[in-house]
């Protein structure tokens, strides 16, 4: 498996190089990212590399006005310092990224504080109870995600955590833990109409110009309505799922690095984990499930005291999707519970204090890759890879209103795969594929669910996106391992969905 991996990222390297010659400079930073990733199965070093590639780039090209306008004329390594200090000053304004940081570290001291309140083991030992062997460990796995639909970080840190302990006692390799939350995490989140990614890329499509007409003839208003026409073509997400339950039920083989990773791990005697001292105060299901209750439901429903809300409410899908706010749900749950734990004495004042700080702290790596990730997207940019792209799209002469979904789908995909980025995708795609579908005579909604369901590939598929590293970390295992192993499953998914969307272009 090594020695593939390390032939494919050679592959790689190689297409950056030749990229360079051809002048398609736009494309190097990203090849050299997945290909010294693959080689090395690392995630902080390529993109670190991958960036000072792209800024020895623009200093022979003179640098980019537009972002990164003070390294104008700057040598490599000054433009990188520069270009570093110029992203974090423009993404420090930027709402969605200190979104995304806020709820992300939130998550993280969420998680923790579940964790040493022994909930989640609770809920482990409550579904101990109910696993006999390594098939239904597998089968709860895969269920139990379905409790976390409405972010694919809370997805990947709880189920992780959760069930590690289980799959570890029945043998299951952690690659193959990893590879379920890959099925299902992403997924979901933009399948169920309630969820942080359903939010965003709904308000993106009903922020469209002109706006976008619902069955009955109006403009729809809502993110969330605006959503749900895309769910029915979201193909990647539903096959996704798919193939995850046929591979806990064991209806498909597993690929050679599962099966070889199943092989190396060592089963944990039964007669051992019996005589384990048990800790002198084990922990309640209520830890666990009233702290998620109170998240699920501060996300979905304004506070009480909010008498506009309340008492205009209509019980619509409108009135009630429009109030979703996944940073309240997290910051509400995360006082509550703390609070929560110190009242009941769960924890000692001090032991809370530690795991919050914990938990935050363990999201640290997550940021710096993340941080990273938008500061690669903002050299790629200053390449012109946006307009590479878009070159490259009108360049098509087969482009008509059949094939539309599927150069949506896979040209998004591979986007999002190679840069690791997928929400400033919605930003940049939704308009320009409502104009291409509205000018060629293609399905809308068919178009833009090719192009939600190319960004949840993207995530699920990338090697160094931040689900890949929460899923890593919540099952103690190499982020690149894990990306390698579950690579060939997503090349499946991959080819059923650009099968369906070529289909579906033809006949819709």
């Amino acid at each position: 498996m090594k020695s593939i991996s390390t032939i494919i990222g050679v592959a790689l390297l190689f297409l950056a190089g030749l990229c360079y010659f051809i002048n398609w400079h736009a494309l190097v930073p990203a090849f050299t990212v997945l290909g010294i990733a693959i080689m090395t199965r690392k995630a902080l070093e390529p993109l670190i590399i991958g960036c000072a590639v792209g800024f020895v780039l623009l200093a022979m090209q003179g640098g980019s006005k537009e972002f990164f306008p003070e390294g104008q004329g700057m040598i490599f390594p000054l433009n990188m310092f520069d270009g570093m200090f110029s992203s974090i000053s423009r993404d420090a304004h930027d709402q969605g990224l200190i979104w995304v940081i806020l709820v992300c570290i939130l998550y993280g001291a969420f998680v923790q504080l579940l964790v040493a309140s022994g909930g989640i083991n609770a809920v482990g030992r409550y579904s101990e109870n109910h696993v006999k062997n390594k098939k239904q460990s597998l089968i709860m796995t895969y269920f139990l995600s379905f409790f976390f639909f409405l972010d694919d970080y809370l997805s990947a840190l709880s189920i992780g955590n959760t069930m590690r302990p289980i799959t570890d006692k029945f043998g299951v390799s952690r690659e193959k833990l990893a590879l379920v939350l890959s099925f299902v995490c992403v997924p979901l989140t933009i399948i169920f109409p309630i969820s942080t990614w359903t939010i965003f890329y709904g308000t993106q499509i009903a922020a469209i110009q002109g706006g976008v007409l619902n069955s009955a003839g109006k403009v729809i208003t809502s993110p969330i309505e605006a959503f749900l026409g895309t769910i029915p073509y979201n193909f990647s997400a539903w096959i996704s799922l798919i193939l995850g339950a046929l591979v806990v039920f064991q209806l498909i083989p597993d690929s050679k690095a599962i099966k070889e990773a199943e092989a190396s791990v060592k089963i944990i005697d039964p007669e051992v984990v019996k005589v384990k001292k048990k800790p002198a105060r084990e922990g309640k299901l209520v830890y666990f499930i009233l702290p998620l209750v109170i998240l699920i439901w501060c996300t979905i429903f304004p506070y009480p005291y909010d008498s506009e809300y309340w008492g205009s409410l209509t019980f619509s899908s409108e009135s009630i999707f429009s109030s979703i706010d996944a940073l309240r749900g997290i910051a509400t749950a995360c006082v509550f519970t703390y609070l929560f734990y110190l009242v009941l004495g769960v924890i000692k004042f001090n032991k809370i204090s530690n795991n919050f700080v914990k938990g935050m702290e363990s999201i640290t790596f997550v940021l710096v890759v993340l941080g990273m990730t938008y500061l690669l997207k903002d050299v790629q940019n200053g390449l012109g890879f946006n307009e590479f792209v878009a070159e490259k799209l009108q360049g098509i002469s087969w482009l008509n209103h059949a094939t539309l979904p599927f150069v949506v789908f896979a040209l998004v995909a591979w986007i999002c795969w190679a840069t690791g980025s997928n929400w400033g995708i919605y930003a940049i795609l939704v308009p320009t594929t409502a104009i291409l579908s509205r000018t060629l005579g293609a399905d809308f909604w068919l178009t833009q669910g090719a192009l939600a369901s190319g960004t949840v590939w993207g995530a699920a598929a990338c090697f160094f996106s931040d689900n890949r590293v929460l899923t890593a970390q919540s099952c103690k295992i190499d982020m690149m391992k894990h990306g390698i192993s579950q690579f060939p499953y997503q090349l499946v998914i991959f080819g059923v969905s650009s099968i369906l969307y070529l289909i579906a272009g033809y006949v819709i």
